[in-house]
């Protein structure tokens, strides 16, 4: 089990979920589409391959389309995630 407070973002890959996490990474066969709705309200769609926690984001960088962590890792903002995306998280406060 995974404590998804620790959870930075999901990625997909392929056919397997990789959770990555504070320390380390976690890897699963699964879909979004099978765990996107059981998902606390803090996981938000960004790209067709990420689910972002928005408590552990430091930084949005809309010129690079690209989200930073609290651990440092990194992950991308999709074109067609943007907008949806943006206003879930209500920019203004993270930036």
């Amino acid at each position: 089990f995974i404590d998804l407070n620790d959870v930075q973002f999901i990625e997909k890959n392929g056919m397997k979920l990789i959770y990555h996490t504070y320390h380390e990474n976690f890897e699963t066969y699964n879909s979004f589409s099978k765990i996107e709705h059981t998902l606390p309200e803090n996981f938000v769609r960004c790209h067709k391959s990420f689910i972002v926690n928005v408590n552990n984001i430091v930084h949005i960088s809309l010129v690079d389309a690209c989200i930073t962590f609290k651990n440092d890792d990194v992950c991308y903002i999709g074109p067609k995630y943007k907008n949806n995306f943006l206003e879930v998280i209500n920019y203004e406060s993270v930036s």
